[in-house]
């Protein structure tokens, strides 16, 4: 695959549409401070939730396996849609201290409404359709050198704080279906060519990765 490709790939989509729509919602919500390592979840007790992230580190992960379906861009809004179902077992999972205000979908729709946001919504929901068919080309690669070759230019745009404290392989196999001796064996021989440093099993810089393993 272009090395083009690949980085348009991994590069999500953002939109002011999203950045606007959280202005509209503010001053009905109250932000506060979550610690790392906190799940949030798309239904409570049968009611959908809608989360606003103004910022911080988080991922959207899968109960049933802990697989990471992505990490995710501040600002942000999660749940809005109530696309989500409960049975698919995604959740939201804090990496740092985020700031997050929760309301119920059905309290976001109405705010919608009364500011006559649909048109932001609109715009929202065509930057998260755009993200999931990156995230499904991503997934979906012809050879598990092409998925591990995404996956590392996906972890070099990651925030520096993330990519310093967790290893290219292991921020891998959360994100794939690749074995850990498939893993290895292909970062071990990439790093031996010089298409990839690392140091201590932290990815520190990705250089012009070869077309075929």
């Amino acid at each position: 695959m272009k090395e083009s490709f690949l980085q348009d790939m991994t590069t999500l989509a953002e939109s002011q549409a999203t950045r606007d729509l959280i202005d509209v919602l503010t001053p009905y919500v109250v932000f506060e401070d979550v610690p790392p390592r906190t799940q949030l979840y798309f239904s409570i007790d049968g009611v959908n939730m809608c989360y606003i992230l103004q910022s911080g580190l988080v991922k959207i992960g899968r109960r049933t396996d802990d697989f990471v379906i992505s990490s995710l861009p501040t600002p942000n809004i999660m749940g809005i849609t109530n696309m989500i179902p409960d049975a698919s077992g995604l959740f939201l999972e804090t990496l740092s201290v985020a700031k997050i205000a929760t309301l119920r979908s059905e309290r976001a729709h109405e705010i919608i409404a009364d500011n006559n946001a649909w048109k932001l919504l609109v715009g929202h929901i065509t930057k998260i359709t755009t993200n999931l068919f990156k995230n499904n080309v991503i997934m979906t690669a012809p050879t598990s050198y092409d998925v591990l070759k995404f996956q590392l230019l996906a972890l070099m745009r990651e925030p520096d704080n993330l990519r310093q404290s967790t290893s290219a392989a292991k921020y891998i196999l959360e994100r794939t279906r690749l074995s850990r001796s498939t893993v290895m064996k292909m970062l071990a021989q990439l790093k031996q060519g010089g298409y990839i440093e690392m140091e201590d099993g932290v990815l520190k810089a990705v250089h012009r990765l070869p077309d075929k393993y």
